[in-house]
């Protein structure tokens, strides 16, 4: 809210300290590595006990959580980079915003693909859509994996 000199009365941000902020940051990049591991593990695990069909199946979904978590990781970015000061990035580089048009563009894409490969997996029954739908939750198990880092950090840590 805008005072009548134009400034806000927002608080101003309470900074991290460094190694806080080093670490923070880094959690995009950790979530790549557990999708990559719970994909690989969980595409192995899949064939090991229920065959080749199965483990086509959590791969293709497994595919499909990760290309849809590095859209939605995209698109965050670019949204945060949007509100820095004058639009720069911390290279001083201009910032374009992001538009609206193909912002919803994208979120319609997204979810148009995964609909599109869940049903020509029901009408092809080539692979198993149950290990389908098991790896699209890939995204779920990373988060979940993250959080339990972060946890296991904060608390582990003097």
């Amino acid at each position: 809210m805008e005072t009548a000199s134009g400034a806000t009365n927002a608080p101003d941000p309470i900074p991290l300290p460094p190694d806080q902020e080093k670490f923070l940051s880094g959690s995009g990049r950790r979530m790549y590595r557990f999708m990559l591991v719970l994909g690989v593990t969980g595409t192995a695990v899949c064939w090991v006990w229920y065959g080749w069909r199965w483990a086509a199946g959590f791969a293709v979904g497994s595919a499909l959580s990760a290309l849809n978590f590095h859209w939605m990781y995209r698109a965050i970015d670019s949204i945060t980079r949007s509100f820095l000061p004058q639009g720069r990035d911390e290279n001083n580089s201009p910032v374009r915003p992001p538009g609206a048009a193909g912002s919803a563009l994208r979120i319609m894409l997204r979810y148009a693909l995964i609909g599109a490969a869940g049903y020509a997996i029901f009408v092809s029954s080539f692979i198993s859509l149950e290990a389908f739908f098991a790896g699209l939750f890939l995204f779920v198990g990373a988060v979940l994996v993250e959080v339990c880092y972060e946890l296991w950090r904060g608390l582990s840590s003097p």
